[in-house]
C-alpha cells in the first residue's frame, strides 16, 4: 500500500490545495500531513510576532479540518531549513512513505531546501510539486524575445491573455478517508515571539477567509478602484494575511 505525505508550508487550507488534492486521488493510499516550524529561519526572515500567532491559530484549524477527513497532521519544530530537511527525510523513512506532495515556494532559501529534500529522497520517495500559490507560475509571462516585461501595460495585456488560456478551476477539498480522528494532539506553542491578532479584524481559518472574500465581492469590489487608496475607508479586501499563509488560494 502507498503512503502519501503532504508537506504543508504556506498553504494552510483544505480547499483548492493542489498538493493535498493530488495526494488524496488514490483511494487506497494512506495520507499523512506534516508541518515543520523553523523559528531560527523565521528570525532570519524577520517574521512578525503577529504573523507567528496567526500562523499557529490557523495551523490548529487546519489540523482539525484534516482530522475530520481522517488525515492526521504531524507537527514538528526544529531550528531552520537545514534541520527541517533532516527531519523530513527521517520522517518519510519511518512512515515508509512512497510519495511526497508539496506546493512550490519560489524564494531562494525555500527552493534550495526543496532541492535538498528531493535529492536526498531520490532513491526512495517520489516527489510531486505543484504551482499553487500564484495565478501563473514564474516565467510564464514573457515578451516575444523570451525576456521579462519592463513596461506595465503590455505586461498586463499579456498576463490577462495567458491567464484566460490557463486552467484556473478550483479543486475541491478531498473526501473523507475513513473515520474522523477525535484524539488530535494539541499543537505546542512555537518557540518564537508572538503577539495577539484582533479576531474581529482577522478571524482565523479558511471558512472565515472565504466568508470575507464573498463579502468583499458582494459589497465592496465595485468601489475598490476609488476607495483602496484611503486608509480611513474600509475599501480593501483584508485578504492579504490569508493569502500570505495560503489560508485562501489566489
Amino acid at each position: 500500500m502507498s503512503t502519501h505525505v503532504v508537506w504543508l508550508r504556506n498553504d494552510l487550507r483544505v480547499t483548492d490545495n493542489l498538493a493535498l488534492y493530488a495526494a488524496c486521488q488514490d483511494p487506497n493510499a494512506t495520507v499523512l500531513a506534516v508541518f515543520i516550524a523553523t523559528p531560527a529561519q523565521w528570525e532570519k526572515h524577520d517574521m512578525a510576532p503577529r504573523q507567528a500567532a496567526f500562523l499557529l491559530k490557523n495551523l490548529t484549524l487546519v489540523q482539525q479540518a484534516l482530522a475530520e477527513k481522517g488525515i492526521p497532521l504531524h507537527y514538528h519544530e526544529c531550528a531552520d531549513f537545514a534541520a527541517s530537511v533532516d527531519w523530513l527525510v527521517q520522517f518519510c523513512a519511518q512512515q515508509q512513505a512512497t510519495d511526497l506532495f508539496y506546493n512550490y515556494q519560489y524564494e531562494i532559501n525555500e527552493r534550495l531546501r526543496d532541492k535538498q529534500v528531493k535529492d536526498r529522497l531520490a532513491d526512495s520517495v517520489v516527489c510531486h510539486g505543484y504551482h499553487d500559490s500564484l495565478l501563473l507560475p514564474p516565467g510564464s509571462v514573457l515578451t516575444g524575445n523570451g525576456e521579462m516585461y519592463k513596461v506595465f501595460t503590455p505586461f498586463r495585456q499579456a498576463f490577462i491573455k495567458r491567464l484566460l488560456e490557463s486552467d484556473t478551476t478550483c479543486v475541491p477539498a478531498p473526501d473523507a478517508r475513513g473515520e474522523p480522528i477525535n484524539n488530535t494532539v494539541e499543537l505546542a506553542p512555537f518557540s518564537y515571539p508572538q503577539c495577539g491578532v484582533d479576531s474581529d479584524d482577522f478571524p482565523s481559518g479558511e471558512r472565515a477567509a472565504l466568508q470575507q472574500l464573498r463579502r468583499f465581492c458582494r459589497e465592496q469590489v465595485q468601489d475598490y478602484d476609488q476607495r483602496r487608496d484611503f486608509p480611513a475607508l474600509p475599501g480593501t479586501s483584508k485578504l492579504s494575511p490569508y493569502l500570505a499563509l495560503g489560508i485562501v488560494s489566489p
